[in-house]
């Protein structure tokens, strides 16, 4: 194993918080959930799970379709959403 070289880091407290959440549930310690973001982020292997969304792909424009606000869940996910919340 590589050898750990201790170093402070600041954090604003909601995302320290957010941190220790993560850390707690998959049962690791934050300096490993920290070294395990930061490797993804440096080596671009992996793109956050929010960067996969394709609502990232749309462009801000008119669109021939005249549904496009009313089934977006359809045009970026192939699903179409009833809207039923019984």
């Amino acid at each position: 194993m590589e050898r750990l070289k201790r170093t402070q880091i600041y954090f604003p407290e909601r995302l320290l918080d957010n941190l220790k959440e993560k850390a707690k549930k998959e049962n690791k310690t934050m300096a490993e959930v920290i070294r395990i973001a930061v490797k993804k982020y440096l080596s671009g292997e992996e793109p956050l799970e929010w960067e996969r969304d394709p609502v990232w792909k749309v462009k801000p424009g008119k669109s021939s379709a005249g549904n496009l606000s009313e089934e977006h869940d359809h045009y970026l996910y192939g699903r179409k959403d009833d809207g039923d919340l019984r």
